[in-house]
């Protein structure tokens, strides 16, 4: 290595200004076919009429808002119609005048994110200086011309919310449709994605800020408030910052990029009157009660959290010019509590004693004190330790609006984010759990928006946006400055891979960081934007195209400090490491990418206004997504040396033979259509439904950061061990380590497995038909009820399978060979057929493909998966009635497939169980949630008579119940039970699934369960719990199918109470409490995920047990000063 890790994402990208000043300056020449039409403005539309009905054709409408003084206006058409597109959200007054009659004047008129909101005229005769005014409260609420589904959250919703960790996220889970683990953090338990929308995968999600892309091209994840380690969001985006937050489905072609939700979140502005704010949240684990899993015996893990800051906004010319800014910071301390099983020793306090090696290097080793010591008797533990962790963020937005005049309005805005965390990362039970060995996350986030509004007349409206993100993270090991030379231990790594190596002693947990550590990327997109709008009588047409570039450049050094096993603790202490396959080895090489990829789309979509009362919609979009490609063509792909013999060879890209990694895909038309209907005349009941397709563009992660599963080193193509970049293995063969000489030796592949990451060179992009029937029905001036009918299907979704995995009769052969070509030790009888101890069987029998690399695991990208999901969605929403907010949302849904993901730390997520079968995979989605029922309430406490104490009074919380999500149980590297080799075994269902809801550490009933062979007569007397236990040719893929289980159920509810109080004029104070899972009502996690390295299912939050959700009740107060 000649690069350093911690420095990668903010040394190594010198000039990436000059290099963003050339994106830009390249962009501008393409503007005429470069172009994003994702809307984040709103629509004001209607028709004039006069008192007999007729339509009014001529009328002047002008919009003006009374935030900012922008003024807008247009003509009716010859049908009576008008629209304004490309507004602005806010509050606006609509003005109509035409000779012979009143002017009409409508206020208070609210233009949401994304919206199209309808105000229809009548005319009165009379003179134009009379007017007439009423209020926009009175509107129609339902929304009677499109058929978009989803909630909007408005800031003064958002401000009164107890949101935990004030993640505005948070708030997309409490969408119909929506689906995601108790946590909420992700779509499942293991899972990279945030949440699933109508069946959509966690991933598919399009996340937008200012109507430009937040998304991280890696992993295709919101930039600001991903998650960095433990679950924990790396930045934050303020939630006081936002203005309005729409999470929606369904929608028109203009939108494009992903195929479940769009999340447009618009932030504030300044406006004509200056003002700001100033903001103190405060949690201790003094206030929060007591975890489920944490004993009264035991002190309570630490915990401290604050979160500050304040915002400022305002003109700095009326009318014409305005700025905002907001920081937030927040500085996080925890006591991570694990559990663990450690040494006992000599030592005075119980830990090991430097004495008791006889081998220099590890009394030097002991010596540091790398277990701590034992704390506990009795159970499968003996230390209760504490992992000391935190997080600092600190984040900051500016924007400056300036109206130039009624034809043009430009906007620019900055989010800069900047944090550190340093947590342990134990999503196996092979994770660095102690301390010590945490992993530190230092992550910075910048975007940038630019947008101009040009209103060329009042039919005409263009739009021209520009977006830049960059998203630079590294995880790095807590330790990484120990050299382990500096104690004699010669791993051979350089120093940007130091850092204790892994060092596992059979019986006892892990020492070292993660494997993972050091990784790290910088990530980056460019867009230019435009959308053309023209209202053409009954038609509002709408035009555009899409350009982005994205750009990952990572190194990805997995097992670079090198991993020492153990047998048993005298093998460690006399320095003699395992030296069976696999067991104590190193990678070196260099591991620095640098990819790339051009995207483009195309649409035109119509709006047809067929009568007053029904519209249609309809419209076709293009996209085409292209092909990944690595800078010095680094990425390498399986080709055919010999068919005849299954015999294949990797071939780097730009060789013979393969000029791209994969075949462009051309072919992604994306149809659509929607249809509104005003059954009544009179705006109160809509009927719609709409169906259309929606690609999903690919995220980068799928060719260079594979976790966790197979293959043993290789994330991805990127990383095959071909060609002048290749990552080199190495082997400990040397016997006892001794000071200062080299533990491993460059023995390459066959010694410790080179496997392969492939790529279908045919993949497709994946896309999804949705479709819906929703009927919305206004009850009240503040009150509509909607019941909605929706559905999907997912097509050509990506997956990965081991395309060299033995079927089951070849494995079958290879264990009845094995078992002929042995004796039993015991009563010296063959092997076979009866079996016995030392008959053992093969391992991993012959392999479909042979690659000369010692290769076992040849891994196939390609998109052969399906996905179907149907759901009876319902929300009743009140707005403003007398004090009360309320959003009750029930969803009934089932979503099945073969592969929830192309990655996951879920077996069978992605890869299935038995690759030679891949559509027996055919379940549950990982994110299948049968019930989910959420209610967002507020109340602000009307007066009760003069003085400070009896005003200002309110309360809001939000209640979520849940069923539980699907799993199944899975061996997990325990053994190979299957004979494949994969690792990921389930067993045989031999009996009624039995749960004990209530009782997590017994929560089903094992008994119906069995080891999917048959077993031998000495395994019935003395069980090993291992395949040697089987019969000789009876082991085979267990008939437990793919997540037919369900995990417990989850039951939240997050409560605040807040006081408002004037101290002046303009000057405002509010005190508020919020108290996280009210009732402290235990919510369990679903038993056997990987998330943790306990022996039960854990509590729910445990991703992120202190700002997740469902944990232990938890009370935050904060102080909040507005002028």
């Amino acid at each position: 290595m000649i690069y350093n890790p911690w420095q990668l994402s903010f040394v190594k990208s010198q000039g990436g200004f000059m290099r963003f000043r050339s994106s830009l300056g390249f962009l501008l020449l393409l503007i005429s076919t470069s172009l994003v039409a994702q809307t984040f403005r709103g629509t004001i539309l209607g028709t004039v009429t006069d008192p007999q009905g007729a339509v009014v054709p001529g009328t002047k409408v002008t919009v003006h808002n009374v935030n900012t003084g922008l003024e807008r206006a247009t003509q009716t058409s010859a049908d009576g119609s008008y629209s304004v597109p490309e507004l602005p959200i806010g509050t606006y007054t609509v003005s109509a005048t035409q000779s012979g009659f009143q002017t009409a004047v409508i206020s208070n008129v609210a233009v949401d994110v994304a919206a199209e909101k309808r105000v229809d005229f009548v005319f009165r005769t009379g003179q134009v200086s009379e007017k007439v005014e009423v209020s926009g409260e009175a509107l129609p609420q339902v929304e009677t011309t499109t058929d978009t589904l989803g909630t909007t959250f408005t800031a003064e919703q958002a401000k009164n919310l107890p949101l935990n960790g004030r993640d505005f996220q948070k708030m997309i889970f409490l969408t119909p449709g929506v689906a995601g683990s108790p946590d909420e953090i992700t779509d499942s338990p293991g899972s990279f994605g945030i949440f699933s929308m109508n069946g959509a995968r966690g991933r598919s999600n399009n996340f937008l800020l200012d109507g430009t892309d937040m998304n991280d091209g890696y992993r295709n994840d919101p930039a600001i408030n991903e998650a960095g380690v433990f679950g924990t969001p790396a930045t934050i985006l303020p939630v006081d910052a936002i203005e309005e937050t729409q999470i929606s489905s369904n929608f028109m072609p203009e939108y494009g990029r992903n195929a479940g939700a769009a999340v447009n979140i618009v932030t504030k502005s300044g406006t004509n009157t200056l003002h700001g704010s100033l903001i103190e949240y405060f949690r201790n684990n003094a206030l929060d009660a007591r975890n489920y899993f944490n004993p009264s015996t035991q002190p309570k893990a630490q915990f401290h959290n604050n979160q500050f800051g304040g915002s400022l906004g305002g003109p700095i010319v009326n009318d014409k010019t305005f700025f905002y800014l907001n920081y937030e910071g927040q500085r996080e301390r925890v006591g991570v509590v694990t559990l663990a099983n450690v040494p006992t020793g000599t030592a005075p306090d119980g830990s090991l004693d430097p004495s008791q090696s006889t081998n220099p290097v590890i009394q030097q080793l002991i010596a540091r004190h790398p277990w701590p010591a034992p704390n506990l008797t009795g159970g499968n533990f003996n230390a209760s330790v504490i992992s000391p962790s935190y997080n600092r963020v600190d984040s900051m937005i500016a924007k400056i609006d300036e109206n130039l005049s009624s034809h043009h309005l430009l906007s620019g805005r900055y989010f800069f984010g900047d944090s550190s965390q340093a947590f342990p990362l134990a999503l196996t039970a092979s994770g660095g759990q102690l301390p010590g060995f945490n992993t530190f996350t230092p992550t910075r986030v910048q975007l940038v928006s630019l947008s101009h509004v040009w209103t060329l007349s009042g039919t005409k409206v263009n739009e021209l946006r520009f977006g830049w993100n960059r998203f630079a993270e590294d995880f790095l090991a807590q330790d990484r400055s120990f050299h382990p030379s500096s104690i004699g231990l010669n791993v051979g790594s350089g120093l940007a891979d130091d850092g204790l190596p892994i060092i596992l002693v059979s019986g006892f947990s892990q020492l070292g960081a993660t494997s993972g550590d050091p990784r790290g990327r910088v990530d980056s997109n460019n867009q230019l934007i435009d959308n053309f709008s023209w209202k053409a009588n009954k038609h509002d047409i709408k035009f555009g195209a899409e350009y982005r570039r994205t750009t990952i450049k990572q190194y990805f050094d997995k097992y670079f400090r090198g991993k020492l096993s153990f047998d048993d603790l005298g093998s460690f202490l006399g320095g003699t490491p395992s030296t069976g396959f696999g067991a104590s080895f190193q990678y070196s090489g260099d591991t620095l990418r640098h990819t790339g990829e051009n995207s483009y789309g195309f649409y035109l979509q119509d709006t047809y206004r067929v009568s007053p009362r029904l519209t249609l919609n309809y419209g076709l979009r293009w996209d085409y997504f292209g092909v990944v490609s690595e800078k010095n063509n680094l990425f390498s792909n399986a080709t055919t040396a010999n068919p005849v013999t299954n015999t294949f060879v990797l071939t780097q890209v730009g060789q013979p033979g393969l000029s791209r990694l994969y075949e462009p895909d051309h072919k992604n038309f994306s149809p659509r259509v929607s249809v509104a209907w005003d059954a009544t005349g009179r705006g109160k009941t809509v009927l719609r439904a709409g169906w259309g397709l929606f690609y999903d563009a690919f995220s980068q992660d799928i060719f260079l950061g594979h976790l966790p599963y197979p293959p043993f080193f290789d994330p991805g193509p990127a990383y095959n061990p071909v060609g002048p970049e290749q990552i080199i293995p190495s082997a400990n063969t040397t016997g006892t380590i001794n000071a200062g000489q080299p533990v491993f030796d460059a023995t390459g592949c066959g010694t410790v497995e080179c496997d392969i990451f492939t790529v279908d060179r045919h993949i497709h992009t994946p896309y999804m038909e949705n479709y819906n029937v929703n009927l919305q029905q206004q009850l009240s001036s503040k009150t509509v009820l909607l019941v909605s009918y929706v559905g999907s299907q997912g097509h050509h979704l990506f997956r990965f399978r081991d395309i060299s995995q033995p079927n089951q009769a070849t494995i079958n052969a290879s264990d009845v060979a094995v078992a002929q070509a042995n004796v039993n030790t015991v009563n010296g009888l063959p092997c076979f057929p009866a079996g016995g101890p030392g008959c053992g069987n093969s391992y991993g029998a012959p392999r479909t493909f042979d690659f000369p690399y010692g290769s076992f695991y040849i891994m196939q990208e390609e998109s052969t998966a399906k996905s179907n999901y149907n759901a009876l969605q319902t929300s009743l929403r009140v707005n403003q009635w007398r004090g009360i907010t309320s959003i009750v949302n029930y969803t009934w849904s089932h979503s099945q497939d073969t592969a929830s993901d192309l990655e996951d730390f879920e077996p069978n997520a992605a890869q299935p169980y038995d690759s030679t079968r891949p559509n027996l995979e055919y379940g549950n989605s990982n994110f299948d949630v049968r019930n989910r029922f959420t209610w967002v309430f507020g109340y602000q406490v009307p007066s009760m008579g003069s003085g400070r104490l009896k005003n200002g009074w309110g309360f809001s919380s939000t209640i979520t119940l849940q069923g539980g999500q699907p799993f199944q149980m899975n061996y997990n590297f325990e053994d190979d039970f299957s004979g494949a080799g994969e690792g990921i075994d389930r067993p045989d269902v031999v009996g009624p699934i039995v749960y004990h809801k209530h009782d997590p550490r017994n929560f089903i009933d094992l008994s119906s369960f069995a080891i999917p062979c048959t077993l031998t007569s000495f395994a019935i007397a003395s069980p090993t719990g291992t395949a040697d236990d089987c019969v000789p040719g009876t082991r085979h893929f267990g008939n437990e199918r793919r997540n037919s289980l369900v995990g417990p159920a989850f039951k939240n509810w997050e409560f605040a109470i807040y006081k408002d109080t004037a101290i002046t004029e303009r000057l405002s104070m509010q005190l508020r409490a919020e108290f996280f899972n009210r009732l402290h009502h235990p919510n369990f996690a679903s038993p056997c995920l990987p998330l943790f390295a306990l022996g039960a299912t854990g509590d729910v939050g445990i991703g992120n047990p202190f700002l997740g959700g469902g944990g232990p009740r938890g009370i935050q107060l904060a102080a909040k000063f507005t002028f």
